[in-house]
């Protein structure tokens, strides 16, 4: 959590009720700008003038420090072995830095290779595209996209990949595959395009030709199994269509489903760990939420799943695990959230968190997140933890709240023979956990208990105390009052009540 100039991290654990008891670490003006979690959650990176320092272990200590001034932006490998910081110009008229892009060891700290910042100024992005095993990095130039060894940092086979055109590229989150769009050609020599090609052996896939594109959006299934294109296409001056093409990535030749939509499409998202997919279409604020799955019958067939209609919803937000999603109304929306269970298609809970401005899964599924951040709300900052069926566990108001941020764990070490058979005998440790959360509650139960009790015996030995104290002080109680007694009885209560007229003013009707 960062609020003001605090940083803290805590332990989520929902029985402790005491934040003491739940916090890891805390530091005073950790970071200058943001903190930032490394994939695996091995590495915690803080911003400052003179670069970027990363800190972990048990206790966080210092791990790692790369001297590059004003960094704006950092990118990790998703095998955390290289670090990309990131700073350029303020002013346009700024000598232009040919270290403004550094890529860095993580482990030694070398400086590996530096490049141009090329992007654009006025909304920064992320300079490289890194493969999923962090072996390529790839950025997108005039009419290629050039792609890097991380090996030796440089070009690799010292030539680019030639697409004349091509506007935008994505990697496959399993396997070495990028997909590249390429816009129609001037004077329709040549359709829009959509290509699949294998790094390093260069083999093209799969290509799909597109007809009267406005514009398109890539969405990577999350294990790679499938890759959603939404194409609007411009069919008039006043009429554009929305349709999806759906490629099947793991069957053989690489089959593609159509799915025609009737309305505007506002937003996307696969399940992660399954077939289904979400898409909120139609007029905003009331739009409808479509589920579809790739399968039916455990066979390979588009099918709708079923619709809610005219929901206040603009994101969605799936479970880590699958099965749950939150269908939210941010921004202008206020906040509103639909915790949904897919499997049983029904609400499980509605809430709001007033101008919330995001939500997060944390790794396992189990909780998410929602939180007011100050960089795009100056009130009602502070967050909420949720379980998955929307019952609130905690709820923090903090002023100036920046970021909440759950630290990402490292890929399961199981296979998945044995993650089958865990949730074959599920219903076992079930059981056992269930019986040790009841051990943790009791436990906790019973430290309340004894908390009260010691309280207790504190103000009874106080109270005796005060007690020994008035009979001390008798004599001279006696004395001032001029009686024998401390009997409260032996006096007289007297209430006397006066009115007084403070204004006096006439209404006429």
């Amino acid at each position: 959590l960062r609020y003001g100039d605090e940083s803290e991290i805590f332990w989520n654990d929902v029985t402790e009720p005491k934040e003491d008891n739940r916090r890891v670490f805390a530091r005073k003006k950790w970071t200058e700008l943001i903190h930032q979690w490394s994939p695996h959650g091995t590495y915690l990176a803080t911003f400052h003038r003179p670069g970027i320092r990363l800190w972990g272990g048990d206790t966080f200590e210092a791990m790692g420090r790369f001297m590059h001034s004003n960094v704006r932006l950092i990118e990790f490998s998703p095998c955390e072995r290289f670090l990309v910081t990131v700073t350029w110009a303020e002013r346009a008229g700024d000598k232009e830095d040919p270290e403004a892009i550094i890529i860095w060891d993580v482990r030694t700290g070398e400086k590996k290779r530096s490049f141009k910042n090329e992007g654009p100024k006025d909304k920064p992005i992320e300079p490289f595209k890194w493969s999923f095993d962090g072996n390529y990095f790839a950025k997108l130039a005039q009419d290629s996209i050039q792609v890097y060894s991380s090996e030796d940092m440089k070009l690799l086979d010292k030539k680019s990949f030639k697409l004349p055109g091509v506007r935008e590229f994505h990697w496959s989150p399993a396997q070495n595959v990028f997909a590249a769009f390429v816009p129609a050609q001037e004077a329709g020599q040549a359709p829009a395009r959509l290509v699949l090609i294998e790094v390093p052996s260069r083999t093209e896939l799969r290509q799909k030709n597109l007809f009267s594109v406005a514009d398109i959006q890539m969405y990577w299934h999350p294990d790679g199994t499938y890759l959603a294109v939404k194409v609007d296409r411009q069919k008039s001056k006043k009429t554009t269509t929305y349709s999806f093409e759906l490629f099947r990535m793991k069957e053989r030749d690489i089959p593609i489903e159509v799915l025609e939509m009737p309305d505007q499409v506002l937003t996307f998202a696969w399940e992660p760990k399954g077939h289904r997919f979400c898409l909120v279409h139609g007029d905003p604020p009331r739009v409808d939420v479509s589920f579809h799955s790739m399968l039916k019958d455990n066979k390979p067939l588009l099918t709708h799943l079923k619709t809610i209609e005219k929901k206040p919803v603009n994101e969605i937000f799936w479970s880590p695990a699958g099965h749950h999603v939150v269908l939210a109304g941010l921004k202008n929306l206020n906040g509103i959230l639909n915790f949904f269970n897919v499997d049983d298609m029904e609400t499980m809970n509605e809430d709001e968190h007033f101008m919330a401005t995001d939500v997060v899964w944390d790794s396992t599924g189990r909780y998410i997140a929602t939180f007011v951040s100050h960089f795009r709300q100056p009130m009602e900052n502070g967050y909420t933890v949720w379980n998955f069926a929307g019952k609130a566990q905690l709820r923090v108001a903090k002023e100036k709240f920046f970021q909440f941020l759950w630290r990402p764990r490292p890929p399961s070490l199981l296979t998945g023979a044995q993650e089958k058979e865990i949730k074959k005998n599920l219903p076992e440790y079930t059981a056992r956990y269930i019986e040790e959360d009841r051990k943790i509650k009791e436990e906790a139960e019973m430290a309340k208990q004894r908390e009260k009790m010691a309280k207790r015996a504190d103000y009874d030995k106080g109270e005796q105390q005060r007690k020994e104290l008035y009979q001390l002080w008798q004599r001279e109680r006696r004395e001032l009052r001029g009686c024998l007694t401390d009997d409260e009885d032996m006096y007289e209560l007297v209430e006397e009540t006066f009115e007084e007229v403070m204004e006096v003013r006439e209404d006429r009707v």
